[in-house]
This record gives C-alpha cells, sequence and structure tokens, in this order.
C-alpha cells in the first residue's frame, strides 16, 4: 500500500541507521512491527496478574475431561 507520511528531519535515516535496514521501506517495517510487538508484550504483562493460575492437579484433569466431551 502507498501512503505519502511528512516524517521529522532525520528520523527515518537515524532509524535507518539503528536498524541496519538496506532501505527506507525496511526501516520502516522493523520499526512498525517492533512498536507492534512491544504493545503486545506489554498487554499480555498487564494481563498477568489477572489470570487464575491457582488449580491444582485435579482441577485442570477435570477441566480437560469437561472439554473433551463438550
Amino acid at each position: 500500500m502507498r501512503t505519502t507520511v511528512d516524517l521529522p528531519e532525520g528520523l527515518l535515516d537515524e532509524v535507518q541507521a539503528v536498524t541496519r535496514a538496506s532501505t527506507r521501506r525496511e526501516a520502516l517495517v522493523i520499526a512498525l512491527e517492533d512498536y507492534l510487538r512491544r504493545q503486545k508484550l506489554r498487554a499480555v504483562i498487564s494481563a498477568a496478574g489477572d489470570l487464575d493460575l491457582d488449580m491444582d492437579v485435579r482441577a485442570l484433569r477435570s477441566a480437560d475431561r469437561r472439554r473433551s466431551r463438550g
């Protein structure tokens, strides 16, 4: 997809240098993918406190049996 974006002077050159990308397009793709990865990781980390992992083996087996039946 073609998109026109007005970026601050030198920012894209710096991103290209830091990522060691051979093209500006590659540098942008790397930067965007890294940003998304970090945001997803933050979401997982923030949800970690909300997960109930306090189950014993008996409860896990019972849940597994219920899942296989239905």
